[in-house]
């Protein structure tokens, strides 16, 4: 994936190198319940309100809030991240709010920097951006709350004066970074799914923001409806069709199609039988998806 500050976070929280000797378990009068074992790791609830990890008797991690579930718990971290522990071992997987902006990002956006000579001549400016475009104001503003809960950035806006296209920009090393460390957007026009650090929940998040950016829903004129993913990047179409089977989806095969001045696009369709799952479990933000969506479901219901 490529995320070093992902894996040295990893390697430091769960003892991949030497253990620090602050980490051992010390003796004390303080109350600890045992909340959930896995494995070689415990999970105990303390007086103060926190949560403490001990794997062999070395506490690896000390937590504010947890969520525990029947088959594990999750911590939350920094950047739209969290940490899960269960009977399969521990990962880093990304919470689907931020999943849902890196698939925003995926089909939309870009991330990238600028490095420019310093305005007195002395060195250089490097420039940090992310961006999504949009001509829905309904998709910038759920760019723009993802961003902000997520990275606690405020971004900036741009108006395309020729076609009414709206540009969503953060300027932010940071954000450019984190990005970057989990290969997004390795290249101009392809992407990646960070499948190794999405949970059933991230997968459907990232779906969704992908296909509110470059899916599309058509209605014929004989009647039916159709929905299509589509990119320039075959190799990230391919994921985007393995993470729909990883949730049960059984897309149908990916075709090529040539545009005009001889540009290709791959695309790939849901089947029929599945568009009421898919509006379900995926959906969209993007207004005319959801209108016909609306329109879909009242139909499958009765209700007109």
């Amino acid at each position: 994936m490529g995320g070093g500050s992902v894996v040295r976070q990893w390697k430091r929280r769960f003892l991949q190198g030497e253990p620090e000797s602050s980490g051992r378990k010390k003796k004390c009068a303080e109350a600890r319940e045992l909340v959930r074992a896995f494995g070689k790791y415990e999970l105990f609830r303390v007086e103060r309100g926190k949560y403490e990890l001990i794997k062999g008797g070395v506490v690896v991690g000390t937590f504010s809030d947890a969520q525990v579930d029947r088959e594990r718990v999750l911590f939350p971290l920094s950047r739209g991240m969290l940490l899960e522990v269960s009977e399969n071992g521990v990962r880093d997987i990304i919470a689907p709010e931020k999943a849902m902006l890196m698939g925003l990002i995926a089909s939309d956006g870009s991330y990238g920097f600028r490095r420019t000579v310093h305005s007195r001549g002395k060195g250089y400016r490097t420039d940090y951006r992310t961006e999504f475009w949009s001509k829905d104001k309904e998709l910038i503003d759920v760019f723009n709350n993802s961003v902000e809960r997520t990275y606690a950035k405020v971004p900036h806006h741009y108006v395309d004066k020729r076609d009414s296209t709206i540009s969503s920009r953060v300027y932010s090393k940071d954000v450019f970074y984190d990005l970057n460390g989990f290969e997004l957007k390795p290249e101009p026009y392809e992407f990646n799914v960070p499948r190794g650090h999405l949970d059933d929940e991230g997968k459907r998040a990232f779906l969704r923001g992908f296909f509110s950016g470059d899916g599309c829903v058509s209605e014929p004129e004989k009647g039916g409806v159709k929905i299509w993913f589509y990119s320039k990047s075959k190799s990230g179409l391919e994921e985007l069709h393995q993470t729909l089977k990883d949730l049960g989806f059984h897309p149908l095969e990916i075709i090529e199609r040539k545009k005009r001045k001889g540009e290709v696009i791959y695309g790939f369709m849901i089947s029929a039988k599945e568009h009421i799952k898919f509006i379900e479990e995926i959906g969209s933000y993007k207004p005319r998806h959801m209108q016909i969506f609306e329109k879909m479901k009242r139909k499958k219901t009765g209700g007109g």
